[in-house]
């Protein structure tokens, strides 16, 4: 019978490197595109560079999806506004072993969005997307802590493509009464006002409600 040679401290160092080097040059993995069905055809993603993971798996499911992503130049011709407020990820100590070192610790990424048409319209309000991924940690070699860490950036890209999916499907709900114009209105010429008079100013825009039971979360835990 063939023996399985030992895997030694040093190999398994090496596969970690390998594994670090496959998830740093990929940048990021769409882990199954979902199909929805969404009212609008194109969308300007802001407030989120495009070398954000988040953005990027966002992006990509979006274009599964036939929706066009709009560059920023074009950013006036979006029927869709979709504003990112803010993406983080945090660690937390949840214990300690006897020698003081963390034993178990909690992971979270949280995200917050809006999405507006391009007319001015609010067509999802401001939600809080809350997700967390608890961790036992008990490393005994420095090779143990460096797959430990990388096991953590493949968990935040984890929860960073769950935060994607979220969103599309949310997306989903955005309910868009027949001829309403999502696309900002053409600039025109501005015309100077007659002495004494002041130009017109244009009304607020509508607001549309979201369907029932998708309101925003407000930092609740998901």
């Amino acid at each position: 019978m063939m023996r399985l040679p030992n895997v030694t401290a040093l190999n398994r160092l090496l596969l970690s490197m390998l594994m670090l080097a496959i998830v740093v040059g990929c940048g990021f993995k769409l882990r199954g595109a979902i199909s929805v069905n969404l009212p609008f055809k194109t969308v300007y993603v802001s407030g989120v560079p495009d070398t954000s993971p988040f953005a990027q798996v966002l992006k990509a499911q979006l274009r599964a999806n036939g929706i066009g992503v709009v560059p920023e130049e074009y950013k006036d011709k979006a029927e869709v506004i979709l504003r990112v407020l803010g993406d983080q990820n945090t660690k937390t100590v949840l214990a300690i072993n006897p020698s003081g070192l963390a034993r178990e610790y909690r992971l979270n990424y949280r995200l917050g969005f809006k999405v507006d048409s391009g007319s001015g319209i609010e067509l999802y309000p401001a939600t809080t997307i809350d997700l967390t991924r608890d961790i036992s940690f008990n490393p005994q070699t420095a090779q143990e802590v460096l797959s430990k860490e990388q096991e953590d950036a493949m968990l935040i890209r984890d929860m960073q493509n769950d935060a994607a999916i979220q969103v599309m499907q949310r997306l989903s709900t955005i309910r868009v009464p027949a001829g309403t114009i999502l696309t900002a209105p053409k600039k025109k010429a501005t015309v100077s006002a007659a002495p004494g008079k002041q130009p017109a100013t244009s009304a607020t825009p509508a607001v549309l409600t979201t369907p029932t039971g998708m309101q925003p979360l407000g930092g609740a835990t998901e």
